[in-house]
């Protein structure tokens, strides 16, 4: 199924005179709840949708148990979760510590599937 977007517009004012230039934006088509899902993945196999929910549930506080002990999650073809953060710089080595922390985020790495899905999409304009 294509993935519809839209042009949008943007304005650069670092450049003289300013200019405006255009690009596309993925438009979504809809939204997919953990029920849809769960519903979805169920159909598709021997296991109830409860069941689902149940195990999707479970898998999300394991992945953030492992993540805040410092672990790369691997999730095979789903792809990989890992901590990262963002802080300020220090100019020896001795003044980096907690403090400098600015922000914790969590960064995702697609894996095989997800990146063969992506390299087959197919965009077209929303009307």
């Amino acid at each position: 199924m294509p993935v519809p977007y839209t042009i949008v517009q943007k304005k650069i004012p670092s450049s003289t005179p300013p200019s405006i230039t255009y690009y596309p934006r993925v438009t979504k088509s809809g939204v997919l709840n953990l029920d849809d899902l769960s519903e979805r993945v169920a159909a598709s196999c021997s296991v109830t949708p409860s069941d689902c929910y149940a195990v999707v549930i479970g898998l999300v506080n394991e992945i953030a148990n492992s993540l805040e002990q410092g672990n790369i999650v691997h999730l095979g073809h789903l792809g990989a979760f890992q901590v990262s953060v963002q802080s300020h710089a220090s100019a020896t080595p001795e003044e980096v510590n907690p403090s400098k922390i600015k922000r914790s985020t969590i960064i995702f790495r697609p894996g095989k599937k997800l990146k063969q899905m992506l390299s087959k999409l197919v965009f077209i304009p929303k009307l």
